[in-house]
């Protein structure tokens, strides 16, 4: 693996520990400001801007309460998947479940620039 892999390969997994915590500081340094982020699933809108993206998860950690955790991370290029698993609190449910997902995240000068994500 080249050092501009293990390089993306860190910002992808500072940005999940800004998921894991919420907090904006955290988030926004691993962001472009035009990053775009597509969900797979209907009903997700495709958020467009490092802030906008920021501010989506530090909702989340207030209202989901998530526990983020990548399982597999691989690197190649400007190219990094992420398989991770989330436990958090389902309103629908009414109890704590876990969801399953893949991302592939583009990296360029050590910032993300675009996630799609697949749960």
């Amino acid at each position: 693996m080249s050092g501009l892999e293990e390089t993306n390969i860190a910002v992808v997994r500072r940005y999940f520990d800004g998921c894991n915590s919420g907090k904006l500081e955290d988030l926004l340094p691993t962001l472009a400001p035009d990053v775009v982020h597509y969900f797979l699933p209907p009903g997700f809108p495709t958020i467009h801007g490092a802030e906008h993206l920021a501010r989506y998860w530090s909702k989340f950690k207030v209202t989901g309460r998530p526990l983020w955790r990548i399982d597999e991370i691989i690197g190649q290029g400007d190219r990094v998947v992420s398989e991770w698993s989330c436990l958090w609190n389902s309103p629908e449910a009414g109890r704590q479940v876990m969801s399953r997902g893949t991302e592939w995240s583009i990296v360029r000068d050590s910032l993300i620039t675009e996630v799609r994500a697949y749960f």
